[in-house]
This record gives C-alpha cells, structure tokens and sequence, in this order.
C-alpha cells in the first residue's frame, strides 16, 4: 500500500491510497501496526490527520504506544501526537533519541523530525550535538534543520540545505575532525538562537 520497501525507508511512504481507504478498514489495520510497533503506521495517523481525517481513538493508541515506543517508532509516535495534540513537547522524545547511541539511520529520522518543531534552545543544543556526530549523515541532517530554525527568523525562503552553503558544508564533511564539526555547530547553533531573541 505504501511503496516499494526501500522507497518508503529512504523516501517516506506513499499515503495516496490510504486516503481513499474506507474508515473502518483504516481503524482496524492502525491499531495492528501500532501493536506491532511499525513506524509507518504512526506516519499513516500523521497523514490521516494532516488531511483533516484523524482516526477515532488515535491520540490514546498513540500515548499508550508512546510509554514503551523507541527508536524511529518513537519519533514517529511524537511526530503524529504533535500533530493531533498540538503540543509542542513531543519534540523532547524525538530529541532525545537523537541525542542517544542508536543506529546513526534512526538519529537522521529524528534529526529531520525536529525541524517541523519551533526551535528552543533545548532543541538547538541537541541539534548542535548532532552537527559534531560521528556520522556524517547525522551531522548534515542536523545542520538542515538548524538552517531553518535560522531561517525562519527573517526569510522563510532563505536557502535551507547545507549542501548549498559550501564553506559550512566542508567544515560537516571534514572527515575526522571534530575541530571543524565543532565550528560548524558553533556557527549553526548561533544562528538558530538569533531567531529566539
């Protein structure tokens, strides 16, 4: 229903279909996922509830999912209670499994989950952390999402990717040089912070 397995890992799911889905087949394939601790049914809540069809139940399926949640299922979980709820503190669990040892794939997930966030300085920090990982993905991810926490501040349209910024982006693909990560999240972080005052 979704893709193609690797399409939906590195691209996002297709929600298309699901959309057109009758309610209650949707309400009675959500909660197996969530039982089954699948990320992409958390995303597929996210999506009902984007298109202004949020399934009956979701939030307490969520919340109750979201005790025991980890990983890339639990940055999903927070992204779709964010969403329905409103409540800004969800960014908080999708930090914090940014800031953990787990696969550098997970960290990404919720490195970009946090830019559909408002910056805070607990955020920005994390994020900061991320542009000194280990992982070059991980620090390029977090760079983005600290780019538009920058942005957002003055020109919403201001460029948003690292990648285009090349004098910040060779400081993150310095191999081995934590030197330059750290400047890099210095310059970054500074930025982001500018937006808050």
């Amino acid at each position: 229903m979704f893709g193609d397995p690797y399409l939906v890992w590195h691209d996002g799911p297709d929600f298309r279909r699901l959309l057109t889905l009758p309610p209650d087949e949707v309400a009675r394939m959500l909660p197996a996922g969530i039982a089954a601790e699948d990320p992409v049914a958390a995303q597929a809540i996210h999506a009902l509830a984007d298109a202004g069809k949020p399934p009956g139940g979701a939030e307490e399926l969520l919340r109750t999912a979201a005790a025991t949640a980890t990983e890339t299922f639990l940055v999903r979980v927070a992204q779709a209670l964010h969403v329905l709820t409103g409540d800004e503190s969800w960014a908080g669990p999708i930090a914090s499994v940014l800031a953990s040892d787990a696969f550098w794939g997970v960290r990404i997930d919720a490195a970009m989950a946090l830019a559909w966030f408002p910056p805070t300085p607990a955020l920005i920090e994390t994020l900061g952390a991320g542009v000194r990982d280990e992982e070059y993905l991980v620090r390029c991810h977090s760079a983005n999402t600290l780019l538009r926490y920058a942005s957002r501040a003055k020109r919403p349209n201001n460029i948003r990717d690292v990648t285009e910024r090349p004098t910040l982006f060779a400081k993150i693909t310095g191999d081995n040089d934590p030197a330059r990560w750290r400047e890099a999240a210095d310059q970054l972080t500074e930025g982001a912070l500018k937006r808050l005052s």
